[in-house]
């Protein structure tokens, strides 16, 4: 039987329940490659970029430069999809959250939590990067999702330089150096550039013979193997830098501004305040209780992989 639609009713709606994940946009993966599967290749091997299938269409994917592969997860599991060993990326926007997994359920945790998480059992940082990618600008934003080391790489920490660093530090560095410049010859207020205005490639590290290059991450016994994402085609020093060969150009840039603009009202602040049920909580409780070598683990350790 059918119900009238009153949308009035929605008044009488707690507004801190309502669900906050924002606009669902289709998602990259990145995977770590694995030194054992030399004979096997491609990303089995490599690591890099996934792309399930239904996510985008074989034509637009393999039209872009991407391949036809499977992963097959520790499960057993397989997803087909394509994969790429490099994107170029326009970075839109950013968020992040802090995730812990346990026998009961996965929790989510709002970035500013992590003590909080760390109660909860081994806490890992999620990282979404909304973008658009060269050759597929047409089909609209993709999520670059990360987590834990492979975040860590991207984004980086005052211990180590991230590929948004090394970007910061080259790119956005020379942009803003010649706005500056154009300033004070002409006259007007000096501005600032964004990531979004320009191309950033991010690709599996490897090494001069075109290898891949894998990282021990983890500590004592609980160490792996892997291959993070670096940047690729950056020059040392930000005055080396050809901002011809980054720009996105002026249509483009009027595009990801808007997108920038959606993004910021239903998409980036939607992991500010994540709260578990209280169903989940009781049985987070009961997690930490039993997992105290876990909660003493330090940030670095517990972001994972």
């Amino acid at each position: 039987m059918a119900m009238e639609f009153n949308p009035n009713d929605v008044q009488e709606i707690d507004q801190n329940s309502v669900e906050q994940s924002g606009p669902q946009y289709p998602s990259i993966q990145w995977h770590y490659g694995d030194a054992k599967a030399k004979k096997i290749g491609g990303m089995d091997y490599c690591g890099g970029w996934f792309v399930k299938s239904d996510q985008i269409e074989e034509e637009t994917a393999t039209a872009a430069g991407w391949t036809k592969t499977t992963w097959t997860h520790d499960t057993g599991s397989e997803e087909e999809g394509f994969w790429r060993r490099e994107i170029e990326v326009s970075v839109i926007a950013a968020r992040r959250r802090w995730e812990v997994v346990s026998d009961f359920a996965r929790q989510y945790f709002a970035w500013n939590k992590y003590d909080d998480a760390k109660l909860a059992g081994k806490a890992s940082g999620r990282l979404h990067l909304l973008c658009l990618v060269k050759g597929m600008e047409d089909v609209g934003p993709f999520v670059l999702t990360l987590k834990g080391m492979s975040a860590l790489a991207v984004e980086g920490n005052r211990q180590n330089s991230g590929v948004l660093t090394k970007f910061a530090q080259t790119v956005i560095t020379a942009a803003n150096k010649a706005s500056e410049a154009a300033v004070k010859k002409n006259g007007g207020q000096p501005a600032r550039w964004p990531y979004r205005a320009f191309w950033l490639t991010i690709g599996a590290d490897r090494d001069g013979k075109d290898e891949p290059v894998f990282t021990e991450v983890g500590k004592d016994k609980a160490t792996s193997r892997v291959v993070l994402p670096k940047p690729m085609n950056l020059p040392a020093k930000a005055e080396q830098v050809n901002l011809a060969d980054y720009y996105i150009g002026k249509a483009l840039l009027t595009t990801v501004n808007d997108l920038w603009a959606v993004a910021e009202t239903n998409w980036t602040h939607a992991w500010d305040s994540i709260a578990p049920t209280a169903e989940v909580a009781a049985e987070a409780a009961v997690v930490a209780a039993n997992s105290t070598a876990a909660a003493n683990e330090d940030l670095i350790a517990e972001y994972g992989l």
